[in-house]
């Protein structure tokens, strides 16, 4: 395990990835008190940003997730309201674009788009 422990160490963390989680991490600190019900919200480690928005009978989110080191998906995930399952419905591909602010607009239109403005 001693091993292990420092190849993890070797390996070196993204910039984009950092600052990303940062920015994120605080905007969630806005939106997690707008939730309907919190324990809804779709997590993981990977999970960088979720926002519930109204979907017609379901509980929605739109979220930035990293696939990987520095690429990143925004995705949809909803759950009727019976169920207790998340579901991820959709899934845009968020393209080499290189600076949070860039990747943090693309989501601002998707999430626009998904609301129907």
């Amino acid at each position: 395990m001693p091993i292990l422990n420092e190849l993890l160490q070797m390996v070196s963390k993204s910039e984009l990835d950092e600052q990303l989680k940062q920015i994120c991490d605080e905007i969630m600190k806005e939106e997690r008190p707008k939730f309907s019900n919190p324990f809804d919200e779709p997590i993981g480690s990977n999970i960088f940003l979720a926002v519930q928005f109204p979907d017609k009978k379901h509980i929605s989110f739109l979220c930035l997730e990293r696939e990987a080191k520095e690429k990143y998906i925004i995705s949809q995930w909803s759950k009727l309201n019976s169920s207790t399952i998340l579901k991820r419905k959709k899934v845009w591909e968020v393209g080499d674009l290189g600076k949070a602010e860039k990747i943090l607009k693309f989501y601002a239109e998707t999430l626009k788009y998904v609301r129907g403005e």
